[in-house]
Formats: structure tokens, sequence, C-alpha cells
């Protein structure tokens, strides 16, 4: 207290700094408060915005786990605005796209519809935007998903603001199709599957096995599937299997297929195929591989499996087998043509199965059949099985609509197991049997023995030596001349001569069927063509005019397309007219249809043609009237008989006659007496070849005799 102040001016300082304390006081209580409400304030801020935080966090964990990233679109600048896009598992760095250019990477195709839900959406219509498009990024094509929803109030009706979320979707786009793909495929299938639980309950199945089974859809579902078909269990790996599966319409054999599917739950896929039609198909092929298509008969190989099982199943009973071939048959093609002859041989079937109905018959190829006796036939039962085919045989064919023939079979036989004791030594042995018969006279049966065989490999040996030489041309010729009434020299025939080292010297009645039957007669034909055309230069330099070269032809020659040029050539190389060449043809080769054109170019080009072993065939008067021959040779048959045989004297002037009205030259061949000639003469034939007049003889020793006495020359007999 100041003791210089009057006590009321005391009083009054003591309750003017009371005042004052109390102020400060409330002052202080109230900085206090409002610092420890700050304080309160700051730290809910500081805590919400912890949360906040957090809430960002783990919304931003939640889309980047999900893959799904954030867009924003504002109105004020039109810029898509992308954050946190992931692509093949790497988030991409974030872009802002102005709209065109976000329009610009959408593909074309997903354009407009993706425009369509923007449009739908910022007008109202849609509350939210939810599409899926293809867009371009990374160089790449990527199918993305957009979705979101407007955030700002509009203004003027237009959103302002609107965000949302954007996923890369191609892996589940293309899982999706994958999906799509395999449920059209197993809806629309032809095979039937059904898709199986461990107990071979059927959980899912389409049409293809609804309508194999007979059964609906809802009859399928839950039905035990070992009730219709017997399945192997689920095993680790597929199995394909065939089973007879029982149905609405009876047994239907299937292919099945059981695919184990892996996972929790077991469960398998089974798929099964109709195989009716590929059993058919397999039992139609079976058949045709073993059944000879013209005749019905079984085929080589059904007759080589049947011999085969015989001679397994019969070492103690034994059985008998012959070998069958047709005599005469090339002739009916030749004439006939090989419908004809088809006509026959299916004929020829037939009688053989009514005559033997108990054998096993089987055509081994052309006119060759093999027939396998029941077990238990001896040479007793081989020689009457033979017998009762020869008179079967015996019966005129008919072939075609005009025209009847005799065909007589050729039959070789062997016994199992004495003549061999497997398939290919049986059949080896029947067939050399068999042309024995045939060497024997036809008609007739020759069961093998030891001396058959050493015949057999003979003729493979020619066969193979036949070949070599062909091809090194080591064949000789000869020629054989023609005279007319007087002994005056016509022409010549060239004929081809064989020398071996191993058989000597082998007569052409022997080598030239094989030649035929080998295919090496063309090459053949060819060499003696050649020796033709130079041997009548050599004529013409000798005598100083042209005479004919007769050279024969076989009907491959024919066949072959290049013969006529090759004719001309052998001409042309010889520098000889081709009318210097007289080309013989027997009736055999007149079958096809093609030699008619050939013959008639032939003869433009202007060589002579000649009708061989005239007689002998068949239709020969036609052959007359319709190709263009100029000379024909009567058959050295009717001329051995002609003194002997009256008919064959009228067979030889009915020829000549028809000749001379046609304008044809006759030959007669193979006159090898003196009375045969003056017959002939009288009968009017204009030529002669035989011994009678001149053998074969080397080309050399010919020309020399030219040379001496003239083609003008009467030649003694």
């Amino acid at each position: 207290m100041n003791a210089g102040l009057p006590p009321a001016a005391n009083a009054a300082h003591i309750e003017a700094l009371a005042l004052m304390q109390r102020r400060f006081d409330r002052e202080r209580a109230a900085r206090k408060a409002a610092e420890q409400l700050l304080t309160s304030k700051s730290r809910e801020l500081f805590d919400a915005l912890q949360v906040a935080q957090d809430s960002e966090h783990r919304l931003q964990m939640a889309l980047w786990a999900s893959g799904e990233g954030i867009w924003d679109w504002s109105s004020e600048d039109g810029v898509m605005r992308v954050r946190g896009l992931v692509v093949d598992g790497l988030e991409l760095p974030a872009y802002d796209m102005a709209g065109r250019e976000v329009i610009e990477r959408i593909e074309p195709e997903d354009r407009e519809a993706t425009l369509l839900a923007w449009r739908l959406h910022l007008s109202g219509t849609h509350a939210d935007i939810d599409t899926a498009y293809r867009v371009r990024l990374n160089n790449e094509v990527r199918w993305v998903r957009i979705r979101g929803r407007t955030m700002a109030n509009p203004v003027a009706g237009m959103p302002v603001h609107v965000t949302g979320t954007i996923k890369d979707i191609t892996v589940q786009r293309a899982a999706e199709e994958s999906l799509h793909t395999m449920a059209q495929a197993f809806a629309s299938t032809h095979d039937a599957l059904a898709v199986v639980d461990g107990a071979w309950r059927v959980v899912e199945t389409n049409e293809s096995m609804q309508r194999l089974t007979g059964l609906s859809q809802q009859a399928l579902l839950g039905f035990n599937l070992l009730e219709l078909i017997d399945l192997p269990a689920l095993g680790d790996s597929a199995q394909r299997i065939e089973r007879q599966l029982e149905s609405a319409g009876g047994m239907i054999p299937v292919e099945v297929t059981v695919t184990p599917v892996g996972g929790e739950t077991r469960c398998g896929i089974v798929a099964m195929r109709d195989i009716r039609e590929r059993r058919l198909a397999e039992e139609r092929l079976e058949r045709m591989a073993l059944q000879d298509a013209l005749t019905a008969l079984p085929n080589r190989a059904a007759l080589e499996q049947h011999l085969a099982r015989c001679v397994k199943d019969r070492l103690r009973t034994g059985f008998g087998l012959l070998f069958l071939d047709l005599d005469g048959f090339k002739g009916v093609n030749d004439s006939f043509g090989h419908g004809e002859g088809d006509q026959l041989l299916r004929e020829v079937s037939s009688r053989l199965r009514q005559a033997l109905p108990q054998a096993f018959i089987g055509r081994w190829g052309g006119d060759e059949f093999a027939i396998v006796l029941p077990e238990g036939t001896g040479d007793f039962h081989i020689r009457e099985a033979a017998q009762l085919l020869i008179a079967t045989m015996a019966m005129p064919f008919r072939v075609g609509s005009e025209h009847e023939m005799l065909i007589s079979p050729s039959i070789g036989a062997v016994r199992f197991p004495e003549d061999g004791d497997d398939a290919s030594t049986l059949l080896r042995k029947a067939d050399a049997a068999m042309y024995r018969a045939k060497d024997s006279g036809k008609n007739c049966l020759r069961i093998f023995d030891p001396a058959i065989e050493e015949g057999a490999v003979r003729r493979v040996k020619l066969q193979s030596l036949l070949r070599v030489d062909a091809e090194r041309n080591a064949f000789t010729f000869v020629a054989q001349p023609k005279f007319d009434r007087a002994g005056r020299h016509t022409s010549a025939e060239v004929l081809v001569r064989w020398n071996t080292r191993e058989f000597g010297a082998v007569s052409p009645a022997e080598f030239i069927p094989i030649a035929e039957q080998s295919g090496t007669i063309e090459l053949l034909g060819r060499h003696a063509l050649h020796m033709a055309a130079h041997l009548a230069k050599q004529v013409q330099e000798v005598v100083g005019r042209p005479l004919p070269i007769a050279v024969n032809l076989s009907p491959r020659q024919l066949r072959f397309s290049g013969f006529e040029r090759l004719a001309v050539h052998a001409c042309e190389r010889m520098g000889v007219h081709p009318s210097q060449l007289e080309l013989e043809l027997t009736e055999s080769a007149l079958a096809s249809d093609a030699v008619l054109p050939l013959l008639q170019r032939l003869r433009q080009q202007g060589f002579s043609l000649s009708l061989d072993d005239f007689g002998t065939g068949y239709s020969s008067l036609s052959h007359l009237l319709h190709l263009p021959f100029q000379k024909v040779k009567i058959d050295r048959a009717f001329v051995m008989d002609m003194q002997d045989n009256p008919r064959a004297r009228a067979v030889i002037r009915g020829t000549l006659q028809i000749c001379r009205d046609l304008g044809l030259t006759t030959v007669a061949e193979g006159v090898e007496t003196e009375a045969q000639f003056q017959l002939l003469s009288e009968l009017g034939v204009d030529e002669f070849q035989g011994y009678l007049f001149a053998r074969p003889m080397p080309p050399e020793q010919w020309l020399a005799l030219l040379a001496k006495g003239g083609a003008d020359k009467a030649l003694p007999r």
C-alpha cells in the first residue's frame, strides 16, 4: 500500500489491480481453453487425414490387386486422365489424353458402340457407364473395360466431371471367347459327347449324344452311362476303345474316347463316334481285297490265304490243287474285244462253281483259275474233278448276241504234301503242270512230276535270257523267199532266230510265246523291222528294183502308240520307201478298235499289209471286208491237209474265190511237195512259200542268189 496516497485512492487502486488480475486470469484461461481446443481440433484433423490416407491407400491397393486403374474426365478441358492401368502385370505410366485422341485409338469396329454408351451416360439416360472395347496401347490392340459415373453437379444439364475405373481384360476376353468356342464345339460336334462325374453319371451332354442313344437331355442328365455301354475305369490319360452301345434302335458299334479331367472333383469327358458306316466300308474293302471284281470269285490273295490255311490244317489228310487255263481265250479278246472276253470269264466262273460246289475256286488272273479240292483228295479224285471240268467246258459258250464258240481247259494238278509243303511251291508246280498240258495238245489234265519242273525252270531261264538278248540285239535273222507260179522271186519274209550259250538254238515256236507274255516282243519286233528295211535296201541295190520284204507284227506292237512313227523312221533311216515293206498281221492283232485307224494311216504312208494265217482266227471275212489288206496268206494247216481232206480243199477254193473278187493277192505258205504246188496252182494261188522252193537262209545267201540269177529267173526245184 502506498502511504502517500489517501486511503480512498489507495483502495481504488487496489480494486483496479484486482480487476485487472481477474481479467488476466480470464484471458489466460480463455487462451488455454483455445489452445486446448485448437490442439484437439488439430488432432482430429490429423486423425481424419490419416484415415483418409489409409482409405486412399487401401483403395489404391485394392485397385492394384484387381488390375484396375482410375480415370476421370472433365468437361472444362475434355481431357481424360488415366492413372494406375495395369497391362500384362506392369503398371503403365499415368497419361492425359484429349477426347479426340481417345476416340482415334479405339478400334473402328468398337468405336460406334463405345461412343453410344458414353452419350447415354452424359445425357442422363444411363446412371452409370459400363462398356468394353478394343484400344491400341503400347503398339498393340488390347481389350479394356471402363466403368464410372458423374461426380460433379451438372451445368445446364451436362455433367462437368466423370470418373471411374479402367481395366485391361484382354486375357479374360480371350478366355471367354475360347470357352464360347468350346461350348459351341461341344454342342455342335457330330461326335456324341458327355461330361460325367466319377460315378459315370451324366453332368452335361450334347445333341449328338441324345440322337445316338435315343434319350432326351432330361433323361440323360444324372443317368449312369454304364447302363448303356461298358467303359473302363477313369485313368490318368485318355483311352480309345471300341464298344457296343445299347440304344433305342439296338446295339451300335462305337469308337469311344474317355478323357479324364483333373481337379477337386474327379470327372471325365466321354466321346462316342458311330462307326457303323466305317465297319461296312471295312467289310466292303475286305471283300474287294479278297474278291475278284469281274467274276466274284476269290482273288489271288484269297487263294494264297486259303492255301496257307490248308497247308497248316491238312498235314495228315492232304488235298489236291488244280490250276486251269482257258485254251484260245486270247483269240476271243483279240477278235471280239475285252467286253466279250469278260462275259466269257463270268460264264466260265459260273460253270466252275456248278461243277465243283465243294471246292474252293478262285481266279488267279487273266484266264487262269485255281481250284483247291476238299481234304483227303487223291489222284482218283483229281482225275475225276478234271474230267468233270473238261466235260463242263465242252458245251459251247455264247459270246455276245450272235456268236457261239468252244473253249477248252488245260489243267495242271499237284498233291499236298507229296508235291510241296507250302502254298507258293504248290502253285508254281501246278502252273508248270498246266503248261505241260498245253504242250500236250490242250483240253487235258497233267499231274505234276519232276520232269515237268525241269521244263518250267527252262522256261523261266529262257524268259530271263530273252530279255537280256533283246536289249543287246543278240538275235539273228534269216530270209525265206516267196515265188510266183513260174518259180520267180516275188519277195521274202524276214524270220528271227535265237541261239543261246546255255540251250543252243531255241525254236521260235518256243521263244515267241515267251516274248509275247513277257513284253519282250516289242523290242524284238523293232529289231526285225529295222532288219527288214535294211534288207529291202540291199535287195534294191542287187536287183536294181525293189522287192517287198515281209516282217511279222505282234498285237503288242500295234498297241504301241508310237508304232507308226517307228515304222516310218526305220524306212527313212535305211533310205527305202514304205512300199518296200510288207507288214504281216495275224487276226489276233485286229481286235482293238484302234487298229483300223492305224492300218489306214500305214496304208496312206505306203506300207503293204498282209493278213497272215488266214482261216485260223475269228471273223476272218469281216477282216477282209473292212480292213485295208492287199495280200492274204493261207495257213499251212490247210495246205498240209488239202490232198487228203476235201473240206480243206473247199476252204482254200472258197478263200481264193473271195480274194480274187476283192482284188487281193494270195500266198500259200508251207508248200513242201510238188503235188501241193500243182494243186494250189490249179486253184489259182498267186505266190508260194515253203521248203519246196527254198528254206529260210541268211540274208547274205539270198542276196548272193539274187545277184547270181536275178529275181526274174525261175528257181529250179
